[in-house]
């Protein structure tokens, strides 16, 4: 073959490479564009779906509030149970020697299973521009924004089945989607707890409305909480709406309903009325609320005074503390619940970034039971001790951060503070050990150390009671050394 064919056939390759590239590329922008269009074409198919369905749910959920609703008599709120404590904490005899001895104890009460917050029946519409909210409001002082306007504001003409079913129409048009979703920010954005969650949107719906219209205020909080996935019921006294709760965690001091064999607290602290008229319908995949409070909830800082804590044994041990008193004002209004749900909570992140570098740079280079001696001792002598009964008039556990907060606190107070200190500053194990009158705490050094213990699934806990003044890690009181303890598992 002759050069000159050799090149003209390298030629009529190249531009058949070419055509044949420019062809592959054309062809893959068009796959690219068709894939693109049906991927839109579904996602817009998939929205269509999902408002059908949320269009029909709360079409029937309407068409049921016409019906009329079953009356239920009020239960009176528990007390919080008594649990008799000491006037005065123990303290260890400088004489008493050392003691080796296993606890007894009984049961051992797991930590529960992590609840993952609810979410809405099928997934809310995203905005196709961005929506500017335009409505201002507060929760424990934190500035909060939504897209509520002059459009979203309705009127009830009264309270019976037919208005509010009339209403629940009206609220569940496309137009309150947006803040419903703006609410679920901001229960993310703020970190809030079912609860904490509850507050924020009452909060907001009663800034929006006048204090002549609660009961608007309430349907639209009602709406808003079962478009994002929670269990609530709608309750008619004489003149008003009431939102009642559900809650597998017992509440006391606030009276509640029995209903198909759950209990419905009645949320308003307000309400006197023992005969309720309650809309009992179940919406699709409600899920009932928590009152696990696992993380702070991301609250404004307003200080309080500060407070100083320091250690008899080691003056080193000294730090200044302010607390947020927009966090203790939260806990303030938090439900009246079991401590062992308190015990669960940690310290806000400010309080940390306060005492943690002084607690750290006194137990740097010890050994972790030279530490945790460290830090029972600060836990046992930088706060003063008073009975709840003395300091509030009544029991209540304290949330960490009210326990730097108030001027006294309990054996449970500090049981649960040196918890959090000896989990965080020392990685350590530690469960609640619970007697009828007391409670202290158990932590696994995995190592072996003297001092009265327990052995939980092998492990070996060493008893350490931050309200048995002057006694180290490996101390019991004697008085409980022959009671059997419940066992709490924190995490």
């Amino acid at each position: 073959m002759s050069s000159r064919n050799i090149r003209v056939g390298i030629a009529l390759l190249g531009y058949l490479f070419v055509s044949i590239s420019e062809i592959h590329a054309q062809s893959f922008e068009e796959y690219k564009r068709q894939a693109l269009s049906d991927f839109n074409n579904y996602k817009k198919q998939q929205q269509r779906d999902f408002k059908e369905y949320r269009d029909r749910v709360n079409a029937e959920f309407a068409e049921y509030m016409r019906r009329a609703w079953p009356q239920f008599d009020a239960q009176p709120a528990e007390p919080v149970p008594d649990r008799p404590e000491p006037p005065r904490p123990a303290v260890k005899d400088p004489n008493a020697g050392p003691s080796n001895d296993p606890i007894p104890f009984d049961n051992v009460i797991p930590s529960p299973d992590p609840v993952r917050p609810p979410q809405p029946v099928v997934p809310l519409p995203v905005p196709e521009r961005p929506v500017q909210p335009s409505f201002a409001f507060e929760f424990y002082g934190t500035p909060c924004t939504v897209s509520l306007d002059a459009g979203h504001h309705f009127t009830l003409r009264n309270i019976n089945e037919n208005a509010v079913a009339d209403a629940w129409t009206r609220l569940s048009s496309d137009a309150y989607l947006t803040i419903v979703a703006e609410c679920l920010a901001w229960r993310d954005r703020l970190r809030l707890c079912d609860w904490g969650y509850m507050r924020l949107v009452e909060c907001m719906a009663t800034a929006f409305f006048s204090d002549s219209e609660r009961n608007e205020a309430r349907l639209l909080q009602m709406y808003i909480l079962t478009q994002s996935g929670y269990k609530v019921r709608i309750a008619r006294t004489d003149d008003r709406l009431v939102l009642l709760l559900p809650s597998e965690d017992d509440i006391y001091e606030m009276p509640y309903l029995t209903v198909d064999g759950h209990r419905y607290y009645v949320a308003d602290p307000t309400v006197r009325q023992q005969s309720f008229h309650v809309f009992d319908r179940e919406f699709p995949k409600e899920q009932f609320f928590s009152l696990q409070i696992t993380t702070e909830p991301l609250l404004a800082i307003r200080p309080s005074e500060p407070r100083r804590f320091a250690s008899e044994r080691y003056p080193d041990i000294s730090a200044i503390v302010k607390t947020n008193r927009n966090l203790i004002d939260f806990y303030d209004e938090y439900p009246r619940i079991g401590w062992d749900l308190y015990s669960r909570s940690s310290l806000s992140a400010w309080a940390k970034e306060q005492l943690y570098p002084v607690l750290r740079r006194c137990i740097a280079g010890k050994s972790k039971s030279e530490a945790a001696n460290t830090l029972i001792d600060f836990v046992q002598t930088a706060f003063e001790y008073k009975t709840d009964e003395e300091q509030f008039g009544y029991e209540r556990p304290l949330f960490a951060d009210e326990t730097l907060y108030y001027p006294y606190s309990d054996c449970e107070d500090r049981a649960i503070f040196y918890s959090i200190l000896v989990r965080d500053l020392l990685g350590l194990d530690v469960v609640l050990l619970h007697y009828p009158n007391h409670l202290a705490t158990a932590v696994s050094f995995g190592e072996e150390i003297a001092g009265d213990y327990l052995m939980l699934d092998d492990r070996k806990y060493l008893v350490c009671d931050p309200t048995y003044i002057g006694a180290p890690i490996g101390n019991a009181m004697p008085q409980f050394k022959q009671t059997a303890a419940k066992v709490i598992r924190i995490h």
